[in-house]
């Protein structure tokens, strides 16, 4: 039955269909032959006859034997009978007197008795009767078994699973280790689950991504909004008491608008990662070496602007890697301009490739990140105290392009105190 349970569904009914015949035959020929030898019984051949012998000694002692023979036995047995009409001859042998007397056995259905008219007919009934019900049986039974060993645990396993997905419930598997249609089957369903499960976590994960952004948002909103609340208080109480000169007036409102710019730059940055949520990924197989070469040629550019070395390292030893380069550049561009805000002489990039999994280290020799920021790794939104006009939504723009790239953000600070920024894409 093991064989049978990992051959696929068709060559499974084939043999539950083929076995059951052979049954259902051997049942049948035996139930005819047996219906057959039980009618010649009742009602013998037609060339059969009662050969009866009485013998009687001289002291008239008789005995009588009544034996069913086929009639041309009893011809060659008995020469001396030349004719067999119910008649009796008598044989003298041996002092004894023998006679033989020959009977033909009437075959005729009419002249047997009731009980064994009914079973006659019962048995020629049973001759045609029990193979149909035979054959009837066996379907029955072939399409049971079949149902219990090939399709009753992987429909009530993907009805299980069915229910589990209507209710939510992606925290299961289905196994099934049979190598038929069904098995593959069950395989399709546990893969799809497995791709519906990643789908929430990766929309669970959005979700939870937009919301620490909106709470981070919602935090560094409240300086800048302060400082004009503050500002405009002032021109009231100033302007009111007429206590504001034009010198004054000038500072308040050039502070107002660099503060209006900084919110400027703020939303704008919100509505460039809104727009990355909606990126689609170009995977395609690019020229590692030409475009870690392009992309240091370019961004060695935003180094020397602060008098900055920077140190490019690439240790990928595969020709060709998949990725979307545009991504890549775009996620160095953004790290790199936030490490020139604060590091103090240098910047050092390293490229690392294993098992599929490009790994990329921005790192600098400045003060590093605010343990606060540390602590709360997931709220990238913050303001660096060496920079006012820098909000840090630079590093929430490369977290979004590297969860769309498949890989992930991590934030840490070196021994000696640098911000270490390590990003891993799916190559």
């Amino acid at each position: 039955m093991e064989t049978i349970k990992f051959r696929g569904l068709r060559s499974s009914f084939i043999l539950y269909v083929l076995t059951t015949l052979v049954i259902a035959a051997v049942l049948s020929v035996l139930t005819i032959w047996g219906c057959v030898t039980l009618q010649k019984t009742l009602l013998p051949d037609s060339d059969l006859v009662y050969l009866t012998i009485q013998r009687s000694d001289s002291e008239g002692n008789e005995t009588t034997t009544t034996v069913p023979m086929p009639l041309n036995d009893v011809l060659k047995e008995i020469p001396s009978m030349i004719s067999m009409k119910d008649e009796e001859s008598s044989i003298s042998s041996d002092g004894q007197n023998v006679k033989y007397s020959v009977t033909k056995i009437e075959n005729s259905f009419t002249a047997l008795s009731p009980r064994r008219q009914l079973v006659y007919q019962a048995s020629r009934i049973g001759m045609i009767a029990l193979p149909v019900l035979f054959s009837l049986e066996g379907i029955l039974l072939c399409g049971l078994l079949f149902y219990r060993r090939k399709l009753k645990t992987p429909i009530l396993l993907l009805s299980s699973a069915t229910k589990q997905i209507a209710d939510q419930n992606l925290d299961f598997q289905i196994s099934y280790p049979c190598a038929d249609e069904m098995g593959a089957l069950c395989a399709s369903f546990e893969q799809m689950r497995q791709i519906l499960k990643e789908n929430n976590q990766k929309l669970w994960d959005m979700l939870e991504e937009r919301r620490r952004l909106q709470d981070s948002v919602a935090h560094d909103l409240r300086n800048p909004i302060a400082i004009i609340q503050g500002y405009a208080q002032y021109l009231q109480l100033s302007l009111s008491g007429d206590k504001l000169s034009r010198e004054k007036m000038s500072s308040v409102a050039a502070n107002i608008l660099h503060t209006s710019q900084r919110l400027e730059r703020y939303t704008d940055s919100l509505r460039a990662i809104s727009r990355l949520e909606e990126l689609e990924v170009q995977v395609q197989p690019v020229d590692f070496a030409l475009l870690s070469s392009d992309m240091c040629e370019d961004l060695s550019l935003l180094t020397e602007e602060k008098h900055l070395e920077l140190d490019w390292g690439n240790t990928v030893d595969e020709k060709e890697l998949n990725l979307d380069a545009k991504i890549l550049y775009r996620i160095l561009e953004n790290l790199i301009s936030n490490a020139v805000r604060f590091a103090n002489r240098k910047i050092k990039v390293q490229f690392s490739y294993c098992q599929g999994l490009l790994t990329v280290t921005v790192s600098d020799d400045g003060p590093g990140f605010p343990q606060k920021v540390l602590d709360s790794r997931d709220s990238y939104a913050y303001m660096g105290s060496d920079d006012k006009n820098h909000l840090g939504m630079g590093l929430s723009i490369c977290r979004v392009l590297c969860r769309k790239h498949g890989g992930q953000l991590t934030l840490s600070n070196s021994d000696r105190g640098g911000a270490v920024i390590k990003f891993v894409l799916l190559s």
